[in-house]
């Protein structure tokens, strides 16, 4: 499980790198900006891109695979596979996934729109908030995996979601006092569950399709998750906000996501037969599956 969570750290360190562009252009004077200044994120990428391809490219493949391609274990069609022979567990996966994904887009670029534009946050400082939770996620997120294989998965990922029900209205509440250390506690509290269990799904989404699909379930399991929960949820916070002129319904909205992934992942550990030792004994190159995302099925 611990090795799947290395992938995740992925996301919040990629989204901290990002903001800390952001957070340096906000310091360049509009003239530096527009002459050459916007350029300056995009050289970045492409050094980025180039790191990523070498590591891609000399990755190893876990055992399992390594003995599934010897088997010659391949599936043509993997997508046609998957939605034909698992569609129950994809559907499962794609609601897991959301809290992982959606949760982050409601509290930073919603909540960057919101605080810089109700609230009267200088855009500086709030990106200093969301700097700082982001940094707290990347050092706190790997001890989810390290919770899903200590104790039941099932118990662990109540532990990660259920305080998410309380600290994220909670984070809500201390961003609209206008304090930027307040905001900072809010939005440290609030990210610590979700982040701790995105972290323990890698590992638990490897072991929910087989090997010579694998790579095709974990990965339409967060793109249509991210697509049609994460991507949208910006717009449907802020649509909440204006049409009523409130925080609440947005803080809603958020409590959905978490109670969603709660049920779904329930269900997908329930179906899996993932409780306890049977994930507890899975193999550490099962779970580098989830990090790798190499499978024989392309």
């Amino acid at each position: 499980m611990l090795y799947g969570a290395f992938a995740q750290q992925g996301s919040p360190v990629g989204n901290l790198l990002a903001t800390l562009a952001f957070l340096g252009l906000t310091l360049m004077s509009d003239s530096v900006f527009e002459s050459w200044g916007w350029r300056l994120p995009f050289l970045g990428s492409a050094a980025l891109v180039i790191v990523a391809l070498y590591i891609r490219l000399h990755i190893s493949e876990t055992p399992e695979m390594k003995k599934a391609v010897a088997a010659q274990e391949r599936t043509r069609m993997p997508l046609v596979e998957v939605l034909r022979s698992h569609p129950v567990e994809l559907a499962l996966g794609v609601g897991a996934v959301v809290a992982g994904v959606a949760i982050t887009y409601v509290k930073t670029t919603f909540a960057l729109s919101w605080a810089t534009t109700d609230l009267g946050f200088e855009r500086s400082y709030f990106l200093l908030v969301i700097t700082v939770a982001l940094v707290a996620q990347a050092l706190v997120q790997p001890f989810g995996a390290v919770l899903a294989t200590r104790i039941d998965p099932s118990k662990a990922v109540r532990w990660m979601l259920l305080p998410e029900i309380v600290l994220l209205p909670l984070m809500f509440v201390l961003v609209q006092t206008g304090s930027v250390p307040l905001a900072i506690l809010g939005m440290v509290l609030a990210t610590a569950p979700h982040a701790m269990y995105y972290a323990a799904l890698a590992g638990i989404l490897a072991q929910v399709f087989p090997t010579n699909v694998r790579y095709t379930g974990i990965s339409l399991s967060y793109q249509l998750s991210t697509a049609v929960f994460a991507g949208t949820a910006p717009m449907v916070s802020q649509y909440l906000l204006t049409r009523t002129n409130s925080i609440w319904p947005v803080v809603a909205l958020g409590l959905v996501y978490v109670v969603l992934s709660l049920v779904c992942m329930t269900a997908l550990l329930r179906r899996s037969a993932l409780h306890g030792q049977g994930l507890e004994s899975t193999s550490s190159s099962n779970m580098t599956d989830a990090s790798t995302l190499k499978g024989v099925d392309h």
